[in-house]
């Protein structure tokens, strides 16, 4: 019988106490979401595999946070480390 990567991932995400929907793809786009949470995209684009950067854009760049979200969320962070700052 021949095996096939499923047969051996099914068999490897069994042994992990994976669910049974989980297959490569879902461990791809596991690592795809890591964009969101602000990984450099060199990282990511170097895990999945991608000869370059461009690729990994041009596919993911709709989970990579924007450079205004991340502006915001530094503006935030700030004003609240000032306003505890003035509490204390």
């Amino acid at each position: 019988m021949r095996r096939t990567y499923q047969d051996d991932f099914a068999r490897a995400a069994r042994k992990a106490g994976l669910p049974a929907q989980f297959s490569p793809h879902s461990l791809l786009q596991y690592f795809a979401t890591a964009l969101a949470r602000g990984i450099p995209i060199t990282d990511v684009s170097q895990w999945l595999g991608h000869r370059s950067i461009e690729v990994t854009c041009r596919i993911y760049r709709h989970l990579m946070p924007s450079a205004w979200d991340r502006a915001r969320a530094a503006l935030d962070h700030a004003y609240l480390e000032a306003i505890a700052a003035g509490a204390s």
